[in-house]
């Protein structure tokens, strides 16, 4: 089956990367893609903001328009916003990483023991594939991927280490 690029054009065939703008789902190339992406990675996000409250802003009480492209979603109103300030973002961020789920904390604690064993563990990002240590040199959980900035988090480290210590 063939599709047409919403970005160049193109006809290409495969599946296709689903971006969901204003609402619609539009078919993109691989190639197109990586460049929206990107382009949205440099624009400013109302996550930064701190009247950004879980997908509304508390200043006009408005619930914000999201952009899904692949897994990544972007609030990205704050480019024409006009109330867009980060001054009581740096309280709330704060909270939010102090705070550890159980999961998180037994991630941490076998990740621990495997930097004292001296060993490693090879895993991969569910995004994009590349391959990611945990253990004797690497020692810290990583939140996102470094090659493609993918949330991490999914993964449910600790079920992994146990089930390759066993």
């Amino acid at each position: 089956m063939r599709f047409e690029c919403c970005g160049c054009k193109k006809s290409f065939s495969g599946a296709g990367l689903t971006v969901s703008l204003s609402g619609k789902d539009r078919m993109y190339c691989a190639e197109c893609y990586w460049k929206l992406r990107a382009d949205y990675e440099k624009k400013k996000t109302c996550e930064d903001c701190g009247y950004f409250d879980d997908e509304s802003c508390e200043k006009n009480g408005k619930a914000l328009e999201s952009t899904k492209v692949g897994f990544n979603t972007f609030f990205v109103q704050a480019e024409t916003c006009k109330d867009y300030s980060t001054e009581k973002k740096t309280n709330t961020s704060k909270k939010k990483e102090k705070e550890l789920t159980p999961t998180q904390k037994e991630a941490i604690a076998l990740a621990k023991t495997l930097t004292e064993k001296g060993k490693a563990l090879t895993y991969y990002c569910c995004h994009c594939g590349a391959p990611l240590k945990i253990g004797a040199k690497t020692p810290e959980i990583q939140k996102t991927c470094p090659r493609c900035k993918g949330d991490l988090e999914i993964i449910n480290l600790a079920k992994f280490i146990k089930q390759h210590n066993s």
